[in-house]
């Protein structure tokens, strides 16, 4: 009975300030444990945030792989399709060793050396023509000197055929090359009629001068040009420096060359009253395919 009346006494004692101070603890305790719970939770967030983030730049990762192949395998396949291309053209083969000098009357000196051929200002002509032979040729119509009997035969048909030339002195054509276009020729001249023509002779019986491949271009002296020509079964076609000059169908068009290059016939160089130089003449068979492609 008298611990019982003490312990009320000492719960009637506790004064409003204490309970104020009580109730005050109790409240920061609370406002504590809610702030830990709010940090744990921003930390979760945080812990959460870059889990997304990394998947997103696995993502990305996979996404930029698979383009990385993609474009691995375009290229491949365009470097497999130029592999092909390149599978599917002839090589070049020099026509060195294989020249004499033609019989124009006037002509002037050749001189032979090193793969460079060298013809001196005639009056009017200078040039040279291939001793070799040609498909469909006859052993006694075929190579006309003996260093070319073991030459192989050039075609006359679907070719192409490219050199290097160079005015040293003059003002006429540097070159005009004969070559055959099946059993016809023509002449490329370069430099022509005073030393600004460049074009074919002839189509239909009009020169280099007068028809649709004519055109007017200058020439340096001391100054190496490339030219190539393409026969093909359906046009024939012309580049200098690597700028093409003319594309021009065979169908229905007759083909020819001046008589003053007969001797050049059936493949020849000459120049016109200058000195000039050839090298680097080559020749290639067209491939089955590009043939084919060109009809």
């Amino acid at each position: 009975m008298f611990a019982a009346l003490v312990a009320a006494a000492v719960v009637a004692t506790v004064t409003p300030s204490q309970q104020a101070t009580a109730q005050h603890a109790s409240t920061e305790h609370a406002s504590t444990e809610h702030a830990s719970t709010e940090h744990a939770s921003t930390e979760h967030a945080s812990t959460e945030q870059p889990v997304t983030e990394q998947a997103e730049s696995a993502s990305q990762a996979a996404a930029t792989a698979g383009e990385s192949s993609e474009n691995s395998a375009a290229q491949n396949g365009t470097a497999a399709k130029n592999s092909a291309d390149k599978s599917e053209k002839t090589p070049w083969i020099s026509l060195a060793g294989h020249w004499k000098a033609c019989q124009f009357g006037g002509e002037g000196d050749v001189i032979i050396k090193d793969d460079v051929i060298k013809m001196e200002h005639g009056d009017p002509l200078t040039g040279v023509v291939w001793t070799g032979p040609f498909d469909g040729d006859s052993p006694k119509t075929g190579a006309d000197d003996s260093k070319s009997k073991d030459a192989k035969p050039l075609p006359r048909d679907n070719y192409e055929l490219r050199w290097e030339c160079r005015r040293d002195s003059g003002y006429d054509f540097l070159c005009a090359f004969t070559f055959p276009v099946a059993d016809q020729y023509v002449s490329l001249v370069m430099g022509g009629w005073g030393g600004g023509i460049t074009g074919i002779s002839s189509i239909d019986g009009r020169d280099a001068s007068d028809n649709e491949t004519t055109m007017f271009m200058s020439y340096e002296d001391k100054k190496w040009y490339s030219a190539r020509v393409r026969v093909e079964t359906t046009k024939i076609t012309a580049w200098v420096d690597g700028t093409e000059l003319f594309s021009h169908p065979r169908k229905d068009h007759e083909f020819d060359i001046r008589f003053e290059m007969d001797p050049c016939t059936p493949m020849g160089i000459a120049n016109f009253e200058c000195d000039s130089q050839i090298r680097n003449i080559q020749l290639r068979r067209l491939h089955a395919s590009e043939i084919t492609a060109a009809k």
